[in-house]
């Protein structure tokens, strides 16, 4: 049994003598490097550099050893050795370069960093080799000599003859250096050597140019580009996606259009603009994108598509159109009934159907004429149940407007019970919410609206939060509620289209319930309802009494970007409404308002007449 162990033992103890003896010598030194044991790490290192043919193996981890532990003098003295070893290696005159900043001798540095550029520079055009410039500039950004890299890579480029060369690798340089200018000049060099690769530089834009005052150098770059190349169609489109992610929808309709003269793809542009700005609310630009496709490619497949959202977005234009033009929206309906009888998409008809009704109940007035629409839709034997549902929703809101509650509510709670747990039964839940709101039925209401408030649509858990705290902030030191009442019947009036009898209510309850916490809310749907009656000095008057009294409120900024609006809008005062868009960058930095009155401004200011 001994024998045996001592046989195991003897065996256990040559392999390790043979293991020692075969080891690595540089992964043993590189292994007392990386654990921190310098002193051993560079007696181990000095071992190999006896031999010339280890310089390379060993030379980044000695030389920052060297350099770590300050003995600069030994680190000049290895990489001059390495350069005698390797004379065709420029990156040990790198290093070397990085030894003299060390010891503080910068000039000589830059005078080294200069010298070995011009050569290689030289080098690379004499054999038309593009890499040699890559490895030595990819070594100076290694090396934290971005500067030097941007240097090598300019002057490769220039001594080659090749002004689209390392377009990416400068990008990346530029953008280290915090020189956006230059990156994105870069960025377009490169879409125009390679514009099948637009998409990845308009990704690396979307990535690297976050602040508002990126894009407006971009803007204006691209600008320069069009007049020196004005044939290259590459910035015109890069042009038009810079103009949409700054909300410019007007300035990237112009830019699609001339786009388009010049590619002549049958609108596609034009129309992925017009989308883009009937999604982000800008329905006159959307409504000149969808008519430019119908009246210029009435052959292109895209014509049904233009037809229905160019009626989609003339609705929206006229009706916040003040006062209502009841003739344009006449007009209107007719144009909807022409598209419905002549769509072969039962979806779009029946869709066109339930706007027909919304136009009649809700613009004209005429409720009979809504009521027989809508009936006429839901009892269509094919149809989607999805959009029955909400011309049945539409029919209780008409209900409501021809003061019929009760029907209102049955049609609700079809609905709801129809589609539990979904985005419509939600919206269902809601306008059952604002109908007991309507009642002065307050805690009805919010039953209904504490559930609303976990939906999963955020629009509506936003809605019914909003309203929600509407009715506790001013019912909560009013335990009769006759003043949260008092304005609830006045919404619903509004509602019902009686805005001149609720004007009156406003007028009464200002007086009655003075500095009451409902003060501002008053005040707002008092100018609401005057600017949509065309009352365009009494709408700026009630909105200068929330921006003097009651600025610092919720409604502060809302009052604020109203009265520039009927200024622009309204009355076509131009200078009046940039002055107000511009204090609203500086009084409210954090509204919502703040992208949509700067892109205002600019516009008025005359910015995208390029």
């Amino acid at each position: 049994m001994w024998k045996r162990t001592l046989i195991v033992f003897l065996l256990l103890f040559m392999s390790g003598v043979a293991f020692s003896q075969n080891a690595d010598p540089v992964a043993l030194a590189n292994e007392y490097y990386f654990q921190g044991d310098y002193e051993k790490a560079q007696e181990e290192y000095e071992k190999l550099l006896r031999n010339k043919r280890n310089i390379p193996m060993v030379h980044d981890n000695y030389l920052n050893l060297l350099i770590r532990e300050k003995q600069f003098d030994l680190a000049e003295k290895h990489v001059k050795k390495a350069i005698q070893a390797f004379p065709n290696n420029f990156t040990y005159e790198v290093d070397l370069g990085v030894v003299l900043i060390a010891k503080g001798e910068e000039e000589s540095a830059k005078e080294r960093f200069e010298e070995v550029i011009n050569r290689v520079a030289e080098e690379s055009a004499n054999e038309s080799n593009a890499n040699k410039i890559r490895i030595l500039a990819q070594h100076f950004y290694a090396k934290n000599l971005r500067p030097y890299a941007m240097e090598t890579y300019v002057q490769g480029r220039a001594r080659l003859g090749r002004p689209d060369l390392y377009s990416l690798e400068l990008a990346n340089v530029y953008r280290v250096l915090n020189e956006k200018q230059n990156m994105i000049k870069e960025y377009l060099n490169f879409a125009k050597a390679q514009p099948g690769n637009l998409n990845y530089v308009k990704n690396s834009f979307q990535r690297l140019l976050i602040e508002s005052v990126d894009l407006n150098t971009l803007e204006i770059t691209l600008y320069d580009y069009i007049q020196t190349e004005a044939g290259n169609p590459i910035y015109n489109d890069i042009l038009v996606w810079t103009h949409l992610q700054q909300k410019n929808f007007s300035a990237a309709l112009r830019q699609a259009r001339a786009l388009d003269r010049r590619v002549q793809n049958e609108g596609r542009n034009i129309i992925n603009v017009g989308m883009i700005s009937y999604r982000n609310g800008d329905y006159r630009t959307a409504d000149k994108a969808f008519g430019y496709i119908i009246d210029e490619f009435p052959e292109s497949p895209n014509v049904r598509l233009a037809s229905r959202y160019a009626l989609l977005a003339r609705e929206e234009v006229l009706k916040a159109t003040y006062p209502v033009d009841t003739v344009a929206i006449k007009d209107l309906i007719v144009d909807y009934e022409s598209y419905r009888k002549s769509s072969r998409d039962i979806v779009s008809a029946m869709e066109a159907q339930r706007r027909v009704a919304l136009l009649y109940a809700f613009q004209l007035n005429q409720i009979d004429s809504a009521i027989v629409t809508l009936n006429e839709l839901i009892r269509q034997p094919v149809g989607k149940q999805r959009i029955i549902a909400e011309a049945k929703m539409d029919l209780a809101d008409i209900f409501l407007l021809d003061e019929q509650p009760w029907e209102s509510i049955l049609l609700y709670g079809q609905v709801e019970r129809e589609f539990k747990d979904e985005p419509l039964g939600y919206t269902a839940k809601l306008k059952s919410a604002k109908l007991s709101y309507f009642k002065g039925e307050f805690e009805l209401a919010q039953g209904h609206l504490d559930i609303l408030k976990l939906a999963t649509s955020r629009e509506i858990a936003n809605d019914a939060l909003d309203l929600s705290i509407l009715i506790k902030n001013n019912t909560v030191f009013d335990s009769t509620d006759v003043a949260m009442k008092r304005y609830a019947s006045i919404e619903l009036m509004l509602f019902q289209n009686q805005k001149r009898e609720a004007l009156q209510a406003i007028d009464s309850m200002l007086v009655e319930f003075d500095g009451h916490s409902l003060s501002d809310e008053l005040l707002f749907l008092k100018a609401q309802t005057d600017r949509e009656l065309g009352n365009f000095e009494e709408a700026l008057a009630a909105l200068e009494q929330i921006n003097t009294k009651y600025y610092y409120d919720i409604l502060g900024d809302d009052a604020f970007f109203m009265a520039a609006q009927v200024l622009d809008c309204d009355l076509n005062l131009t200078e009046e409404a940039m002055k107000r868009y511009d204090e609203l960058l500086i009084k409210f930095p954090g509204s919502i308002y703040v992208a949509e009155s700067r892109q205002r401004f600019r516009e008025l200011r005359g910015d995208f007449n390029n």
